[in-house]
């Protein structure tokens, strides 16, 4: 597994990555994360890796902004579930905005997954939860979100069952 942050940053910033490795992977992990901004700025990359896969995971994020945002991307390739997945974001705004999108595709899986994301910012945000249980799965998934603001903010939680998922979400 190997990991590697580069800031760059003359105002606040943020970088918060986490790095999971799930039950019986025999892969490679490569996460390249990169921030060049002026002014507050976040980067939060998931990268998780499901069990019973072979495969190589790339993930490069590069944020270059002038004004508040967020990027969030999730790449994910997960063949050993028969299915393959790719969720790319790019957002460079001049003005405040936030985005943050998670998508979770778990078929077969019997391991542990924690999602923890935590975020500070003086301005407005808004923070997307999804958590996700697929019967077939059985998988205790814990998802805690932590958001410190001095103004609005927002807490949205999905909760959805499914049931033998075998496709592309």
């Amino acid at each position: 597994m190997y990991s590697k942050t580069f800031l760059v940053s003359k105002g606040l910033y943020t970088l918060v990555t986490f790095i999971r490795f799930l039950s019986s992977v025999d892969s490679l992990m490569y996460s390249k994360s990169s921030l060049v901004s002026k002014s507050l700025s976040t980067l939060v990359t998931f990268i998780r890796f499901l069990s019973s896969m072979d495969s190589l995971m790339y993930n490069k994020i590069s944020l270059a902004s002038k004004g508040l945002s967020t990027l969030v991307t999730l790449i994910r390739f997960l063949p050993g579930v028969n299915s393959l997945m790719y969720n790319k974001i790019s957002f460079f705004p001049k003005s405040l905005s936030t985005l943050i999108t998670f998508i979770r595709f778990l078929s077969s899986v019997g391991s542990l997954m924690t999602n923890e994301t935590s975020l500070a910012s003086k301005s407005l945000s808004t923070l997307f939860t999804f958590i996700r249980f697929l019967s077939s799965v059985d998988t205790p998934m814990f998802n805690k979100s932590s958001i410190f603001f001095k103004s609005l903010s927002t807490l949205v939680t999905f909760i959805r069952l499914f049931s033998s998922v075998g496709s592309l979400m």
